[in-house]
């Protein structure tokens, strides 16, 4: 399969919407590194788009995301240190690409979301799970570490959270992972789309840049202490007043009229 086999893309230029899909349903769209790659480099080309104002990712077939490929993994055995590292900053710098990508991402979630998988919807910023979606980090059943994902599973969810699901391994089903903080919504199988519509509607709504900037600004909040990140948010609160979209949202309000934002 090659990399563009890999992912499938549905654009709603309507709602200003791209599905990407995770299209390896005989793997249980395991992470292979042709499907990373072709994922990475879809963002790269997507975040420079301005009909695009948000990204939501599925997967086809039984499961949202097995995890990583073990096949690959298993052959990585044998691979020298300087290559296994380079295959891990390659998934490094995916989920970091994804997790700070500036527009807003949604994961559609039924069935699997395990290990790297369930780290995938986690690097999103909504995470809808139908009833039968299943989440965890299993790695340590098989002599394995959630080393990457686990970084920014403890941001998450805490770290009390975190050591109970990366040390157990175990499986959550949908309404415990919402109840830990994994899930945004849960949802029947049948309201999965237009949960999803709803979201996006409502989102379009908002300033992109505005958007943009508040993802930005959690990135590097997480770095920083509570002094030094009050002090960076005041002025970030600042900047904001002065921008063409907060000039625009507070006029619209005050003359009762919807923003209107630049494409």
């Amino acid at each position: 399969m090659s990399g563009f086999d890999a992912i499938k893309l549905e654009f709603d230029a309507a709602r200003g919407a791209i599905t990407v899909r995770l299209n390896r349903p005989d793997k249980r769209n395991a992470l292979s590194t042709e499907l990373v790659t072709a994922l990475g480099a879809e963002l790269d080309a997507l975040r420079h788009r301005d009909d695009v104002r948000c990204v939501i990712i599925r997967g086809n077939g039984a499961a949202f995301c097995a995890g990583a490929d073990l096949e690959e993994i298993k052959a990585m055995q044998a691979a020298s240190v300087q290559q296994n590292q380079g295959s891990s900053h390659a998934l490094r710098d995916f989920f970091i690409k994804l997790y700070t990508f500036p527009k807003p991402t949604i994961a559609l979630v039924h069935g699997p979301a395990l290990a790297g998988g369930c780290g995938l919807a986690s690097c999103c910023d909504f995470v809808i799970a139908t009833r039968d979606a299943t989440f965890g980090y299993p790695e340590v059943k098989i002599g394995f570490i959630p080393a990457i994902v686990m970084v920014l599973l403890t941001h998450q969810v805490g770290e009390r959270n975190a050591r109970d699901l990366c040390l157990s391994g175990r499986t959550l089903d949908a309404d415990e992972a919402h109840r830990m903080g994994l899930v945004s919504k849960v949802v029947v199988a049948a309201d999965l789309e237009a949960a999803a519509l709803q979201l996006v509607e409502s989102l379009r709504k908002n300033a992109p840049q505005a958007m943009a900037t508040v993802k930005r600004m959690f990135w590097r909040l997480h770095g920083m202490s509570m002094e030094d990140g009050l002090v960076w948010a005041s002025d970030m609160n600042a900047m904001a007043r002065s921008t063409d979209e907060c000039k625009e949202g507070i006029a619209a309000f005050l003359e009762k009229r919807k923003p209107k934002w630049a494409e």
